[in-house]
C-alpha cells in the first residue's frame, strides 16, 4: 500500500549554463589521457561525515566537504588500475570496458572502506583505510560481490559483519544473485541459480539493513505477466540475517528466508494507473513519526511517459511479508494464494 504520492512535472530549480560556472566543479585528473578521452565515469558516491568518496574508473577520490564550497578538489586519491587489460581485449571486449570500474564502495567498519572493481572483467575487492586510502590486507575475489562490467547494476552493504550483495555472478550476465559472504560465523548463502521465480533479469537499486532483515529493492521482468511479454515490476525482497541455509535435502547453501513483494506505486480509480519501474530509493527516514522509504518511479518503457514519488512505511512492508504466499500451480499460469495449511512453519 502507498502512504504518499507526489507528481512532479516541472524542475524545482533550473540553472542556465553561464550560471553553472559559479559553482565549483570536479574535474578529476586532467593530466590523465584516459580521463580526458572517456571522462571520469562516476560509479558511486559515498558520504561519511564531512568526507565525500567518489568511485570512478580506475580511481577513488576523497573530497573534504567543509572546504568544497571554495575549491572542489580531492584531498586524497586512490589509483587502482587493472593488470588484466590484455586478457580482457583478447576475449573480444571493447577496450573502453577493459578498465577497473569501481562498482562497490561501502564502509566495512568505522575505519575501513570495502571497494570492488570490475578489473577488466575479473572482479576484485580490496579494503582501504578511510583516513589515507591505503590498502589493508590482501585482495579478495569479487565474483558475486561486484559485476563484471560497468553497465551492470549492483548493490552491497555490510550488516552484522556479513557482506550482502546483489549483482551478476558470471561473464555472460546470466546468473543474478543475492549473496551473503565474508562473515566469520555464518555460511555463505545465495539465491537459486537460473530460477526466474527467484529473480528474472533484475536491475538492483538499493539495499537496507533494517531490524532482523536486509531488504533489497529492484525492478525485474514479472513472471506473473509472461503472457503480456516482458512487463517490468518493482520489488522489495527480504532475507533474514539469521538465515543459516537449508539442509542437504533442500536449499543447501541457499536462502531459506527469501521473500519478495511487488511495490505498488499507482493512482487509484476505476482502473489503476501504475508507475512500475523503480529508479532510485532513499534510506529509511521518518514520515509522520514512522520509518519509511521514498522512491522515484516511472512508467513502462512502452507506456505513456510519467513519473511519481511514492513513500512506503516499513511496518506496511513487514505486514505484507507476514501475509499470504502466492504460488503458480502446475499447468496453470495464474498466481493464487497458498492455502494456510500448506504454508511452511516456521515461515
Amino acid at each position: 500500500s502507498i502512504s504518499l504520492s507526489l507528481f512532479i512535472s516541472l524542475p524545482l530549480h533550473l540553472s542556465l549554463s553561464p550560471e553553472s560556472y559559479q559553482f565549483p566543479g570536479f574535474q578529476g585528473l586532467l593530466q590523465d589521457n584516459d580521463t580526458l578521452r572517456l571522462g571520469l565515469d562516476f560509479q558511486r558516491l559515498l558520504r561519511i561525515n564531512h568526507m565525500l568518496y567518489i568511485a570512478a574508473r580506475d580511481h577513488v577520490f576523497a573530497v573534504n566537504l567543509t572546504t568544497a564550497s571554495e575549491e572542489f578538489v580531492p584531498r586524497l586519491k586512490l589509483t587502482w588500475r587493472s593488470k588484466d587489460v590484455s586478457k580482457c581485449t583478447v576475449r573480444g571486449k571493447n577496450s573502453d570496458e577493459c578498465y577497473n570500474y569501481v562498482k562497490v564502495l561501502v564502509p566495512r567498519n568505522d575505519e575501513t572502506l570495502f571497494a570492488c572493481g570490475t578489473n577488466a572483467f575479473n572482479p576484485t575487492c580490496r579494503n582501504y583505510k578511510m583516513t589515507s586510502l591505503q590498502q589493508v590486507g590482501d585482495e579478495v575475489v569479487g565474483q558475486a560481490r561486484c559485476p563484471f562490467e560497468s553497465g551492470q547494476s549492483n548493490v552491497g552493504l555490510f550488516a552484522g559483519g556479513d557482506f550482502y550483495s546483489a549483482t551478476m555472478t558470471d561473464f555472460l550476465a546470466s546468473d543474478a544473485v543475492l549473496y551473503r559472504s565474508l562473515g566469520d560465523g555464518r555460511p555463505v548463502l545465495r539465491t537459486v541459480k537460473y530460477d526466474s521465480k527467484w529473480l528474472r533479469e533484475p536491475h538492483f537499486l538499493h539495499a537496507i539493513d533494517y531490524g532482523n532483515y536486509v531488504y533489497f529493492f529492484l525492478s525485474e521482468i514479472a513472471v506473473e505477466y509472461t503472457a503480456l511479454g516482458k512487463v517490468v515490476f518493482s520489488r522489495v525482497a527480504r532475507v533474514c540475517k539469521n538465515d543459516n541455509g537449508g539442509s542437504p535435502r533442500v536449499l543447501e547453501r541457499y536462502w531459506t528466508s527469501f521473500l519478495k513483494a511487488r511495490l505498488n506505486c499507482s493512482v487509484s480509480g476505476e482502473s489503476f494507473f501504475y508507475f512500475d519501474v523503480l529508479q532510485s530509493l532513499t534510506n529509511v527516514l521518518q514520515i509522520n513519526q514512522r520509518p519509511a522509504v521514498v522512491g522515484v518511479f516511472t512508467t513502462q518503457a512502452n507506456s505513456i511517459p510519467g513519473s511519481a514519488v511514492c513513500a512506503f512505511y516499513m511496518d506496511n512492508i513487514e505486514k505484507v511479508f507476514n501475509g499470504k504466499f502466492k504460488e503458480q500451480r502446475t499447468g496453470d499460469s495464474s498466481w493464487t494464494p497458498v492455502p494456510d495449511e500448506q504454508v511452511p512453519r516456521p515461515r
